[in-house]
């Protein structure tokens, strides 16, 4: 850059040199003398092409500038693409923890009689919707097997294996699961089930209801009072279809539950559970159900 500066200065002096040559030769407006004519015709060549170079050297000169400028820019822009990247990232940090807490927040408040134990998912793969997953309590925390694991305001499953520092869990969509569970709305008993052949749309199946019970699209499931394991009260799904079974002596129907098992991060294991607390308000609705069937 200081080398293409000196030789502009180099170029506009001896261009200025020509000029005063030719204005000292050009003061006599008379007839010019040989010696005259002949320094004219040495010098316009010149002169032509000492514009043309100082021309081109001007445009190089400007183009060089220019482009370091635009690498100023250009890394300005990637300085500040970085900047917003990072705050894009920290902002995605703080939905998904308040996410996290609100969770948290809602676990709680469903279940204010539950003593729950907040765990992370550590480990999981629910591509086939049939393994366990690992979470970041144990035996060391109080954690034991059997234990029910809740999430989303809804049934996870249990604690299968309680190591010091972490515990494997079933969840209720694999197929050696079985939970006794409820229509809310009836008082309906049956078994909420993993079934292989749901695996894909994360589904279950509850058998074992009743020909003559009665079954409607988007009935709550819950947890049953006949279970040892699980609370009563705890919301395991809704129902999506209902199919009598062969035989026509019992009917069975799907259910869709309430936890995305796809999206598990955060899970509360209920420390209390194997004293199978009745939940506040779980007979509110079943009492209604019974008092209208006095009536009739």
């Amino acid at each position: 850059m200081n080398i293409l500066i000196q030789r502009k200065k180099t170029i506009f002096a001896l261009t200025a040199l020509l000029c005063i040559a030719m204005s000292v030769v050009t003061l006599n407006f008379r007839r010019p003398t040989f010696f005259e004519n002949m320094l004219l015709f040495v010098i316009s060549p010149a002169q032509d092409g000492v514009t043309s170079i100082t021309g081109w050297l001007e445009g190089q000169i400007d183009f060089v500038s220019n482009m370091h400028e635009l690498e100023r820019t250009n890394q300005r822009l990637l300085e500040e693409n970085q900047r917003m990247r990072l705050e894009l990232a920290h902002l995605e940090m703080l939905e998904r923890e308040n996410e996290r807490l609100t969770t948290q927040i809602g676990l709680v408040s469903n279940y204010p009689a539950l003593d729950l134990e907040f765990a992370n998912v550590i480990a999981s793969d629910f591509n086939n919707w049939s393994s366990h997953f690992l979470i970041n309590r144990g035996t060391n925390n109080g954690i034991l097997e059997n234990m029910a694991i809740v999430a989303d305001g809804g049934l996870v499953g249990r604690v299968h294996r309680a190591y010091a520092r972490s515990a494997l869990v079933v969840p209720i969509i694999d197929d050696t699961s079985a939970v006794s569970a409820q229509i809310r709305r009836t008082g309906e008993f049956g078994f909420a089930r993993g079934d292989i052949r749901l695996w894909e749309q994360g589904f279950i199946r509850m058998e074992n209801i009743d020909a003559d019970a009665d079954v409607l699209e988007n009935d709550e499931i819950i947890t049953s009072t006949l279970g040892e394991i699980y609370p009563h009260g705890i919301t395991i799904g809704h129902v999506r279809e209902i199919h009598m079974d062969p035989g026509g002596l019992t009917k069975h129907a799907i259910i869709q539950p309430v936890v995305d098992f796809r999206q598990l991060s955060v899970v509360k294991i209920v420390i209390n559970s194997l004293e199978s607390p009745l939940l506040p308000g779980y007979y509110d609705d079943i009492d209604d159900v019974d008092t209208e069937e006095e009536e009739e």
